[in-house]
């Protein structure tokens, strides 16, 4: 069978073959090609089982128009939401996005980075796992772009992509007190890692600046491993301690412990409402009274793709920190 060329994708569309190849090679933007004629393009290729030969193509061009992704876990709908976005970003683009999860372990990631590196990829977006900032710090002095999204380190200057963490948990915890609430507990979670530092500072701001005591008897802090067992044990201990609110840094924290809210809500007369930082689709099919911050997932995506093709299409890195609003939701 006939290797399809991108003459016969060009024949097909009535278009130059430049037009294609520079579609094909990730340069529509820097061309002015339309979105619209890109999309055409890159469709007209599936079709015809266009397959490009990678490797040859980095080897003589110098890129490979390709991306690798780094999450933290691909089972989580929130890593997964946000890969779907950067793939789909990507494409605009002419590149393809290949991915692998570090389960929050350094090493694991590191690995992760070093693959894909011999994959030849063009740049790196990665959500980093606690002691990747030595690996970042080397993939930055040996000028090979990369984008952190959804956490970074303080004392590394980076391409960074995230939300306001303090400002959201602040919010939505002050949610809460403005209702007359006063001992609402805190699950945390992998403590160190600077997103869930910065929404314990804000749960922190939050109880001070309505005149609350802090007490670190309500927080408990739980890690990536044996995360079911850890969140059961943290959510038991702040019900003994007799909290009315239960916030949670993430989603996956908030659905591990929705159970055990709504059986003792079954059980007792002191209803116990959450929070949670993170959104899941089914949020609002909860009996449960929350107030959650919804993240925005496709505009992280977007910008991080955005950060990294201007890394890769230019001969200087220059460090950018976006941070992008969440949105607040309450059901009742």
């Amino acid at each position: 069978m006939k290797k399809v060329s991108l003459v016969d994708i060009s024949k097909e569309l009535g278009v130059s073959k430049t037009l294609v190849s520079f579609v094909m090679n990730g340069r529509a933007v820097e061309k002015r090609i339309s979105v619209e004629m890109t999309e055409k393009v890159l469709l007209k290729a599936k079709e015809m089982g266009y397959k490009a030969d990678y490797l040859a193509r980095a080897l003589r061009t110098g890129k490979s128009n390709t991306i690798g992704l780094i999450v933290a876990d691909i089972s989580n709908a929130f890593f997964a939401k946000l890969a779907r976005s950067i793939e789909d970003e990507a494409v605009k683009y002419g590149y393809n996005v290949i991915f692998g999860s570090s389960d929050e372990d350094s090493q694991k990631s590191v690995q992760l980075m070093d693959v894909f590196l011999e994959k030849k990829v063009d740049g790196l977006i990665i959500c980093p796992a606690n002691g990747d900032e030595h690996k970042i710090k080397k993939l930055q002095n040996a000028k090979i772009p990369n984008v952190l999204v959804d956490r970074y380190f303080k004392d590394l200057n980076s391409n960074v992509v995230v939300v306001n963490n303090k400002e959201g948990a602040f919010e939505i915890v002050e949610a809460k007190i403005k209702k007359g609430i006063k001992r609402i507990g805190f699950v945390n979670f992998n403590v160190g890692l600077v997103q869930m530092d910065y929404r314990l500072e804000g749960y922190k701001e939050a109880l001070e600046a309505n005149d609350i005591l802090f007490d670190k008897e309500l927080v408990k802090n739980v890690s990536f491993e044996n995360i079911e067992e850890n969140t059961t044990n943290a959510v038991k201990k702040l019900i003994e301690n007799e909290v009315e609110v239960i916030f949670f840094a993430n989603n996956q924290l908030a659905f591990l412990g929705v159970k055990l809210i709504k059986e003792h809500n079954r059980k007792k007369e002191n209803v116990i409402s959450m929070c949670s930082f993170d959104s899941y689709d089914f949020m609002d099919l909860l009996e449960v009274p929350i107030v959650y911050g919804v993240q925005p997932i496709d505009l992280l995506g977007k910008n991080a793709v955005e950060l990294i093709m201007k890394q890769i299409n230019s001969s200087t890195l220059v460090c950018e920190k976006r941070i992008l609003p969440i949105d607040i939701l309450e059901i009742k």
